[in-house]
């Protein structure tokens, strides 16, 4: 049985805890891809509107996904993934840093993914001004999600929010580590296996 991105795996449960407040929100958005499992969370405009409303990301007015809608949000997602993968790459510089060009990429990705969203300043009861998504539907959920994100790096948590370094898993994990230093989802898992392929290259080049 496939697991939803809302439901870590087994092995992976006990290693990770959740991403703190709403950035669980945006770690959720993009473990709806479960690459290792290949199923995909995001699989139609229904699907998508589903997701969103589940979350209450739809904004007072619900409007159904389109097939747009759907392109966007999955651009946005593996944008996203490929940003929190240069969480990892910073952390290692031997693989690529924030600055290198894949890096450049990722922003210039993301940029795209997210362009026409719109926000807008909302006035709470106690006088309070913040920035609040804008529109309905999908644009609404997407543009919270990014704002999510904003709100984390100001608070110092959007560095710890990222990936697995394992191409075939990607799982996106919230890092925990005093040091920062957290590159897979699961040491006995993920981190194991790469210890392993490391260990193999090795002991093939030494023969």
């Amino acid at each position: 049985m496939v697991m939803s991105a809302d439901q870590e795996k087994p092995a992976r449960q006990a290693v990770i805890g959740p991403a703190p407040g709403r950035l669980e929100l945006v770690r959720a958005f993009v473990n709806t891809l479960d690459i290792e499992a290949g199923a995909d969370e995001l699989s139609s405009p229904a699907a998508l509107t589903a997701w969103l409303a589940e979350r209450e990301l739809t904004g007072a007015a619900q409007s159904p996904a389109t097939e747009t809608d759907l392109r966007q949000a999955v651009a946005m997602r593996e944008a996203l993934r490929e940003m929190l993968l240069n969480h990892v790459r910073g952390q290692h510089p031997a693989s690529g840093s924030p600055g290198s060009g894949a890096g450049a990429a990722s922003v210039a990705e993301l940029r795209s993914a997210a362009a026409g969203l719109a926000t807008r300043l909302a006035v709470e009861d106690d006088g309070t001004v913040r920035t609040a998504p804008a529109g309905q539907g999908t644009a609404y959920g997407l543009s919270a999600l990014m704002l999510i994100a904003a709100d984390a790096a100001t608070l110092g948590t959007w560095a710890r929010l990222k990936v697995c370094s394992a191409d075939d898993c990607r799982w996106a994990f919230y890092d925990r580590s005093p040091g920062r230093s957290g590159c897979w989802c699961s040491m006995a898992v993920c981190g194991s296996r790469a210890k392993s392929r490391a260990f193999r290259r090795r002991t093939a080049q030494a023969g």
